[in-house]
């Protein structure tokens, strides 16, 4: 996984408000020769490729933080809300990493997470977005080690918004430098071989035969 250098103002706004970071911790092993024994070798993808010849790596899961949908209980909402903190204009819990893929994806005037290609966005409106998207990107790197070659199965739900955050970067960035935006998709896709993001059809070598 690429590294996001921790200088963008929202970014060190976030870090300073966190408190501590999320837990991760190995809980497994993703076994990528019996991942991929059933596809026909003809038709894998240069990085599908890549990512067999690994073999087995250690499979991680991270705490999660749950933003508010309505259906928590009444302290459930008081705890979130009593752990919010002010981080560039916005009251957010800086652990969530779901808050931060709501805001960058609000600046951008995308609802509901929906990065269509066919919605324009103002260069100040992905500014903003992408500041977002860099602040959570940073406060997921707090908690896995560096490098992180392992995997983050997005079959967990607990794992999901870290995809969310990586996918949220990766694809607004993309708007602008799409080369710069390839090697975080490509990330996304050796964390979670199954690519439930379809992060692969923007990573190099990833289209299949």
């Amino acid at each position: 996984m690429p590294w996001m250098p921790p200088t963008g103002a929202v970014t060190q706004q976030a870090l300073c408000a966190l408190d501590r970071p999320l837990l991760a911790w190995p809980n497994g092993e993703f076994d990528a020769e019996e991942y991929y024994a059933g596809f026909p070798a003809s038709e894998m993808s240069a990085l599908e490729r890549e990512i067999r010849k690994l073999g087995t790596r250690p499979t991680w899961r991270m705490e999660r933080v749950w933003l508010p949908d309505g259906e928590e209980t009444e302290e459930e909402t008081a705890a979130y809300e009593a752990a919010c903190r002010d981080v560039a204009g916005r009251l957010i819990m800086p652990r969530c990493l779901d808050a931060y893929v709501m805001e960058a994806y609000a600046a951008a005037g995308l609802g509901d997470g929906e990065d269509s290609a066919e919605v324009d966005v103002d260069d100040e409106d992905l500014d903003e977005a992408l500041a977002w998207a860099e602040a959570g990107v940073c406060v997921l790197q707090q908690s896995l080690p560096w490098p992180f070659t392992d995997c983050l199965p997005y079959s967990d739900l607990d794992n999901r918004p870290a995809h969310q955050i990586l996918y949220a970067y990766a694809s607004l960035l993309s708007r602008r430098h799409p080369r710069e935006a390839a090697p975080w998709f490509r990330a996304l896709v050796f964390s979670n071989p199954p690519d439930n993001m379809g992060a692969r059809f923007a990573a190099p070598g990833g289209s299949r035969s």
